[in-house]
């Protein structure tokens, strides 16, 4: 079984427009909702691809019922504690002009430190029969900075390898507690390491934990394990939004793991599995099929020592 941590799940809004003007009025051509948050995008890819899986969250109001109740539709487990206030939403324009794309991130609920202890405590408590667990995305406001340091630690205790994905003060002080492993994109790399060089940065990452991958966009990613390293990509023709496609790549690696198979199958799945995500209009979600079919296109290969 795979746990997926969502500190701060959402309603993804697709809104569909011509353009946006300052100070006008605009009225949408068009509106889709989905799950969203970067663990639930986790969740609901590696239920998609077989795997069971649990999600822990924190559940704010009519918007957070409703999203829990769209992942348990899709065969996913849901646990955590409900908290005042509404889960965010967050919009994401879609445009023939400069806006396409454009994401508008949400707010959400503020918690204090019993329910952050409560969530940890969830996780915890969640993971004592897992395979892995994957952490993922950001965190509410009020929520500690640590927590994701003290759920690596804990989880580490407690025999349960974890799949960090996250960025800013929450990622250094989880990444000092040693995950197994790390995702991060080219963007929060070079934000960290000061450089834009994702094949270094992975290798980087690697002295730190066990098993590290970076992602390029278009270019594919990078995946380093030790003084090894390696790196895969898989083109498609039709891009209808990279939206999540991050998050489908970690629900690949954590899949791999769950399944036995090594490092660089994992490298492998996980780039199919981003790659699938970018084929279809719902946001940070993929089909097995296409997963399926876009494995034997992934092109991969190991890097110079």
């Amino acid at each position: 079984m795979i746990v997926c941590v969502c500190a701060n799940p959402a309603i993804d809004s697709f809104v569909r427009i011509d353009d946006l003007s300052p100070g006008a009025s605009h009225r949408a051509l068009g509106e889709e909702r989905f799950p969203g948050g970067k663990g639930v995008h986790v969740a609901l890819a590696a239920a998609e691809l077989g795997a069971q899986v649990t999600l822990v969250g924190i559940w704010a109001g009519p918007t957070g019922e409703w999203v829990r109740q769209q992942c348990e539709r899709s065969g996913v487990a849901c646990r955590g504690p409900r908290v005042d206030g509404w889960t965010r939403t967050c919009l994401t324009f879609k445009s023939p002009g400069a806006y396409d794309d454009t994401e508008l991130l949400g707010v959400g609920p503020e918690i204090g430190a019993p329910q952050a202890g409560a969530f940890l405590d969830e996780v915890i408590a969640a993971a004592t029969a897992a395979t892995c667990v994957t952490i993922s995305g950001s965190l509410p406001r009020g929520c500690p900075t640590t927590i994701y340091a003290d759920a690596v630690r804990g989880l580490r205790a407690g025999g349960a390898p974890t799949f960090l994905d996250c960025s800013g003060e929450p990622f250094s002080l989880a990444l000092a507690a040693q995950p197994h492993a790390v995702h991060l994109n080219r963007s929060e790399s070079a934000s960290f390491f000061g450089v834009d060089d994702p094949a270094g940065s992975a290798r980087e990452l690697a002295r730190r934990c066990g098993f590290a991958v970076v992602t390029a966009g278009a270019d594919g990613a990078y995946a380093a394990v030790g003084s090894d390293a390696a790196h895969a990509s898989c083109r498609v023709e039709t891009v209808h939004s990279a939206v999540g496609s991050g998050d489908c790549l970690t629900a690949g690696l954590a899949v791999a793991h769950d399944r036995g198979l090594d490092w660089r199958q994992g490298l492998r799945l996980g780039v199919a599995c981003g790659s699938a995500n970018c084929l279809r209009p719902e946001l940070g979600m993929l089909h097995r099929a296409d997963v399926e079919r876009l494995l034997t296109g992934v092109a991969s290969r190991d890097l110079p020592v």
